[in-house]
């Protein structure tokens, strides 16, 4: 008999797959070369990408049984999919819409169909963890609720319909570019927890936050903070007035003010806010020149952190703030995995 979280999971990804296309549908076919704020792609490309390979993907994973956990831990810690995600897009550029499209609505079946075979002999598999990064874990049982990479981009596309955005590359110093490989993986981590969470779970107590925030105030949290991360960023190149670095410096004054500000912003309203914010912090990123690389960013209390070294702290902050998240996600409600 299928396992009560297959079929909860396989209901959430239709839910979040018939608003996607209901989204695809309506576009125009001059909307399909519209920018994807904020980085490279066009519309098209990101539909390209939600085709996916067509596979089963991780339910074809646990349903064959070669999974352990140290094949877990080796894949979490090396393997890179962006670079795979570019060569697909990349490939079906010479794609027609109409071809796009047809086969957008038939990218799950595999996975569906799979997921749907997950039975009792495959319950331990589920279980074992998937480390995401500091403090940071998911289960197995997580790959089968991919219902939230249709709604992630989903908003994406309804962003790009609303902001006018140019694709564009930026480039870095090497030492930047290399740090940035874990920065980009850990705001995707958190991406992942933010669609991930259940519609009714949003102002449920967030674990572990003193301050008492709902999970929706440690989205406004992590959204306002890129606008802090600028200004410290900023200093390095001593571009940043002492005010400004007093202000950021003072913690719970500024969390207080910028996380009450937005009590009233939706979650898709603070995901447009963090992703705006974000792109602005890699720009600055990019604008460093070499002499930057001997830097110190000065933090709460007066500690003096290397540049490389405060950029790997930006990541595991997020990252610690995404496994916040975690228990708030329709997987974990459902299962009562609190």
């Amino acid at each position: 008999m299928t396992l009560p979280t297959a079929q909860h999971a396989v209901v959430d990804l239709q839910h979040a797959h018939r608003e996607l296309l209901r989204v695809v549908d309506a576009l125009s076919p001059e909307e399909w070369d519209r920018g994807l704020p904020y980085g490279d792609w066009t519309i098209k490309d990101l539909i390209a990408h939600l085709v996916g390979d067509l596979s089963p993907s991780g339910a074809g994973l646990i349903y064959a049984g070669v999974l352990n956990e140290q094949f877990i831990a080796d894949t979490s810690r090396f393997f890179d999919v962006r670079g795979r995600n570019q060569a697909v897009v990349d490939e079906r550029r010479r794609w027609t819409h109409e071809d796009l499209r047809q086969v957008l609505f038939e990218a799950h079946d595999a996975r569906i169909a799979m997921t749907l075979r997950l039975d009792e002999r495959h319950e331990e598999i589920l279980t074992f963890a998937v480390p995401m990064g500091p403090e940071y874990d998911l289960k197995v049982e997580d790959w089968l609720w991919f219902g939230y990479h249709d709604r992630q981009h989903t908003d994406d596309i309804s962003r790009a319909l609303a902001v006018d955005w140019t694709p564009r590359s930026l480039d870095f110093l090497p030492e930047i570019e290399e740090k940035l490989r874990w920065f980009v993986r850990s705001q995707e981590g958190f991406l992942r927890a933010v669609y991930s969470v259940a519609t009714d779970a949003w102002g449920d107590p967030a674990h572990g936050e003193a301050e008492g925030w709902s999970h929706k105030s440690v989205l406004a949290h992590v959204a306002s903070n890129e606008e802090r991360l600028q200004i410290r960023f900023r200093s390095v190149a001593g571009e940043a007035a002492q005010a400004e670095i007093d202000a950021v410096n003072d913690v719970d004054a500024w969390n207080r003010e910028k996380v009450s500000a937005l009590t009233d912003a939706t979650p898709a309203q603070l995901v447009d806010l963090f992703l705006k914010g974000r792109n602005e912090t890699i720009e600055v990123l990019a604008a460093y020149q070499r002499s930057a690389l001997d830097g110190n960013v000065t933090v709460a209390g007066g500690e003096s952190v290397p540049l490389l070294d405060f950029i790997d702290r930006v990541s595991n902050h997020i990252s610690w703030h995404a496994a916040q998240l975690v228990p708030a996600s329709s997987r974990a409600r459902l299962g009562g995995d609190r």
